[in-house]
């Protein structure tokens, strides 16, 4: 895992199965594009995608995390790891 950042991070991981489905998963965290592809490969495993297996993976950065009024960084519609938030 990388350094942890002063403010979360928005990825895209691109998930490609071995049958050829392509399941793109949006992922905020902390810790870097490795620990985006360790949540998004633990999310496809877990009901999100299919049992055909990872066959190849991408990630993708999409900038800061977007903060509400308040300052509070917003997660909705993100897959994360509740242990960093």
């Amino acid at each position: 895992m990388g350094e942890q950042r002063a403010w979360p991070v928005r990825y895209q991981v691109t998930i490609r199965s071995s049958l050829g489905q392509i399941r793109k998963l949006r992922v905020l965290t902390w810790l870097g594009p490795e620990k985006a592809i360790a949540i998004a490969a633990h999310a496809d495993g877990h009901s999100y995608g299919s049992p055909d297996g990872i066959y190849d993976i991408d990630v993708e950065e999409l900038g800061p995390a977007e903060r509400n009024e308040r300052g509070v960084v917003v997660s909705e519609g993100y897959l994360s790891d509740r242990m960093e938030f």
